[in-house]
């Protein structure tokens, strides 16, 4: 199994996540689509085809893809 270059920390107490790809801190984000985003800034073409469910693209640190703020401010 390959490692994913997505990385996802575990929400803080607001339930933001720190976005890592290939090793670089991308940004913080409050929901996927903002995943998405951080990922097309960084030049990752056709971000929103990925599977952030798939283990082997996202590696989701302390909760998993549900594990997000039910309103971010």
């Amino acid at each position: 199994m390959a490692s994913a270059q997505l990385i996802l920390d575990p929400p803080d107490e607001h339930g933001r996540r720190q976005v890592r790809y290939a090793g670089v801190v991308l940004g913080t984000a409050d929901r996927p689509s903002d995943v998405v985003e951080l990922l097309r800034q960084a030049g990752v073409t056709a971000p929103e085809a990925l599977d952030l469910g798939d283990p082997d693209v996202a590696e989701w640190r302390g909760a998993g893809p549900e594990g997000w703020a039910e309103s971010p401010p």
